[in-house]
Parts: structure tokens; sequence; C-alpha cells
């Protein structure tokens, strides 16, 4: 029996963030990589802003008149701004997914939660599959497609099961 006075925690899996990224990118028809997380954000009314700003700091959400806008920092290069762009898209994404929630977020923010939805943003499931199809599994070639280092998209394509694993190369 539940206690009266208990909070009841929605848990939710790395699929559900997952599936938010994608619901996002096929509102906004990407169908080809790379995906252009500027034009993401504008679709959703989210204003990005940029300023030179201290090399510890990458991005935040910040609120203006309520509503969430983007502020990245200028002075990194632009794979760290896109890759700060898409996991603070992520954060913003499950917020709108959650009926409860709203801006300011009251709740600590999980970044957890936002590096899957923001992975899912920068390499889409159904794109990288495509694409791999396409460019018969060239690792190299679809990490420049899409905008990301080799080993991005080589672990992306173990954990979709396009690429296996074999074992350990002896250089002899």
């Amino acid at each position: 029996m539940l206690n009266p006075g208990a909070v009841l925690v929605s848990l939710r899996s790395d699929a559900y963030y997952r599936g938010i990224a994608e619901e996002a990118l096929k509102r906004a028809s990407v169908q080809e990589p790379p995906v252009s997380v500027e034009d993401l954000a504008a679709g959703l009314g989210i204003p990005v802003r940029q300023a030179n700003l201290p090399t510890f700091f990458s991005g935040a959400i910040i609120a203006e008149d309520g509503m969430p806008a983007v502020l990245l920092n200028a002075a990194h290069e632009e794979d760290k701004r896109r890759r700060t762009l898409a996991h603070l898209l992520g954060h913003v994404l499950v917020v709108l997914a959650d009926s409860e929630s709203s801006y300011p977020r009251q709740t600590r923010a999980d970044h957890h939660e936002a590096e899957i939805a923001a992975e899912e943003l920068l390499l889409p499931e159904y794109l990288v599959l495509e694409q791999a199809q396409k460019w018969f599994n060239d690792h190299r070639y679809l990490a420049r497609l899409f905008g990301v280092a080799e080993s991005e998209m080589m672990r992306r394509m173990l954990d979709l099961g396009i690429m296996k694993q074999r074992g350990i190369l002896w250089d002899y």
C-alpha cells in the first residue's frame, strides 16, 4: 500500500530520451546528415546567443521573458559549440516532453538524459543506419558526413550493431 504522502517518481529509460530526440528530428523533417542543431533550435523557437566567455564555460540555458534561450561560448570551436547546443536542446526537449515541467526548471538538471538526447540529435539512429548502408559502413566517411569524431561514429555503429568488435589487433 502506498503512503498517501509519497511522491511517485517516473522512471524512464535511455530509449525514452532517444525517442524524444528522434521525434523532434522527424517533426523538423531532418532527412540528411549532418543534423543542423541550429535549425532545430530555431524550429523550436529557441534563440541561440553567442558570446566570448571564459574557456571553462561551454554554454547554458537562460531565460528570456520566461522562455528558454541558449547561450554558447563563441570562443569554442564549432564542433564543441554544436555538441553543447545539442546537449542543451536535450535538456529543453526533456522538459517539453514532461507536462509537469516548466521554465525555469525547478529541479536539478539530469545531464545523463540530456546526453542521451544529444547523441540522438547528432547521430540519429534512422540516419546512421541509412547512411551506413549507403556508404558500406565506412565509419571514417560517415564521421565526416555527420560532423563527429571517428571514435564517436565507431561507438555509435557498435551500439547499433552495424559493426562488431573483433578482439585485439596484434601489431607484429
